[in-house]
């Protein structure tokens, strides 16, 4: 009796440690390893892609230190290795494959604004994928739908908040994991070839479904962190699908190798515990029934009918997020319904933000109005012409997400309404628009009171080409303010007037680094082979960053 209690306490035991190890690695190590490389690697600061000059710059960076050769190499070696994984029957290697492939996962602890900083360093590992398109990152948003039905029916019975699913699938996740390897540990203690009991009764792949609900926790997690405010990022759900898939697949495969080895022992217990866990038998048969057409039988007997049906049903399920979570749905539905009912919905729309006090909600009903497409941008006109100071800078913010040249004359005339908010996000519009209809209204604006407004101008005017910017770059570029020199810099770079590559070159010598960087990154937009005698000094410079962009900057330049 004493002997059965102390070998089921040290099972235990061993247990608890081996989870709580795997824990903090996975919760606690990445929080440590993101500052570590905070603090020994730098990065350039900013939003990597806030703008066209801010992915420039992300993309001299990703050259010079050749981040995207390494990611493309990360990843078809992880993929590689998945590969061998399920041919060379090792399914050992396919989940150290799946683990990696979930790495981009944990670089969300990275809360900075440039992707590559600190731990965000892993996101290079899916930059083949995001080099085929960005949005494929959310193609695995079907993912969503587990958390979104708990969270409705919590919302049916008054709680909103959005921790207790988190909370429910970490803790599952761990409990499981834990009870799963307590249950492993005492069958090989008992020299049982088949572990049955505990948990393998509720299912028989414990440690990965624990494992499963562990990681999708640790999504639901870092979705609620706060990060600064940053345009891009890599989102979680695509590389936690296919880490997902790539497990099952895993599973179903050591299933083929328990039966080849244990026969009917196996059998007689497969038939007693459900896969992963208990579901209805009309739902069992439900998911079974693409494997069934395909091969008439319930379950897979080969490696290749595991890799057949796993890759099937990631594709099913790539291809429901695509559909259901895809971007610009919302505005295809709205775009496909009646012209009465399109018509309708806007005015709805357009009630409803103008009697809303929220900004935030106003804001998100005016995304909704935006998203019907040109159809939408008479209303905004109307909202635009209205007397809510608010609701017209809204509506300015709104139709530069719908460039039309119906808005021109609206917005031209905005330029010059009293308040700065609205000049301003009229000018960002306009910018958007392209059209050089603006430009006699926009010309009277580089001398506003406001500098932030003119500045911006200063940019839009550049974007229409008008030479007017050689004219009054010089003054900009004699502040005493560095952010104005900078936008005077990054207005010349806009132009692309070799004309002003000597007053670049200039501000190769600022006091400021940052003036010194935009001027590189000017004269690389410029393209003018005059400058690398400038970008050559620029080598030596005390900033890294002007170094760097330097050196690739002379790598692009044409020799002349």
């Amino acid at each position: 009796m004493h002997g059965n209690f102390a070998r089921t306490g040290a099972m235990m035991l061993l247990a608890i440690i081996f989870t709580a190890g795997l824990t903090f690695a996975t919760i606690a190590l990445p929080d440590v390893v993101d500052g570590v490389l905070q603090r020994t690697i730098t990065t350039p600061g900013g939003d990597s892609h806030a703008d066209a000059i801010a992915r420039l710059k992300t993309e001299l960076f990703m050259a010079h230190y050749h981040v995207r050769a390494i990611g493309y190499v990360a990843f078809f070696l992880l993929i590689g290795l998945i590969v061998l994984g399920f041919s060379t029957r090792r399914t050992g290697l396919a989940a150290l494959g799946a683990v990696g492939v979930m790495l981009p996962v944990f670089a969300q602890f990275a809360g900075v604004m440039f992707f590559l900083a600190g731990l965000g360093v892993l996101n290079a590992v899916w930059l083949p994928i995001l080099d085929i398109s960005y949005e494929l990152q959310h193609w695995g948003r079907v993912i969503d739908a587990p958390n979104d039905l708990l969270r409705w029916l919590l919302g049916l019975v008054g709680i909103h908040s959005i921790w207790p699913t988190t909370v429910f699938f970490v803790g599952t996740g761990i409990l499981v994991f834990l009870l799963g390897v307590y249950a492993w540990l005492s069958a090989r203690a008992q020299g049982k070839p088949v572990a049955d009991a505990w948990v393998y009764r509720l299912s028989r792949h414990p440690q990965y479904l624990g494992w499963i609900l562990w990681t999708y926790g640790l999504y639901l997690l870092l979705q609620r962190m706060h990060y600064p405010r940053r345009s891009w990022g890599i989102g979680a759900s695509l590389p936690w699908l296919i880490s997902t898939m790539v497990i099952i697949a895993v599973a179903l495969l050591e299933e083929l190798h328990m039966r080849r080895h244990h026969g009917e022992a196996y059998e007689t217990y497969r038939r007693s515990a459900p896969f992963l866990f208990p579901v209805p038998r009309v739902v069992e048969r439900m998911l079974a029934a693409p494997f069934r057409i395909l091969f008439g039988k319930e379950r897979p007997d080969k490696r290749r009918e595991v890799v057949t049906v796993v890759a099937l049903y990631t594709v099913l399920l790539v291809g429901i997020s695509a559909f259901a979570y895809g971007p610009g749905l919302r505005g295809s539905v709205a775009r496909l319904s009646s012209a009465d009912a399109r018509a309708l919905h806007m005015q709805h729309l357009v009630t409803e933000v103008a009697e809303e006090t929220q900004y935030r909600t106003q804001y998100r009903l005016m995304l909704q109005l935006v998203a019907f497409g040109d159809q939408a941008v008479e209303p905004i006109l109307g909202l635009l012409a209205g007397d809510d100071p608010a609701l017209r800078v809204l509506a300015a913010e709104a139709l530069a997400l719908l460039p039309s040249e119906r808005a021109v004359p609206a917005l031209s005339a905005a330029l010059s309404d009293p308040d700065e908010n609205l000049r301003y996000r009229a000018t960002i519009a306009l910018e958007a628009i392209g059209s050089e209809a603006a430009l006699p209204a926009l010309l009277p604006i580089l001398d506003d009171s406001v500098p932030h407004v003119r500045m911006r101008a200063l940019n839009v005017v550049a974007v229409l080409g008008s030479a007017e910017v050689l004219r009054r770059a010089p003054e900009y570029l004699a502040s005493e303010e560095g952010w104005i020199r900078i936008g005077a810099v990054t207005a010349l770079g806009t132009l692309g007037d070799e004309r002003g590559v000597p007053l670049l070159t200039e501000r190769l010598g600022d006091e400021s680094a940052s003036v010194r960087r935009e001027a590189v990154i000017a004269l690389l937009r410029i393209g003018a082979p005059s400058a690398r005698p400038d970008l050559r000094r620029a080598l030596d410079d005390d900033d890294w960053e002007v170094r760097i962009y330097a050196a690739e900057t002379l790598k692009r330049l044409p020799s002349g």
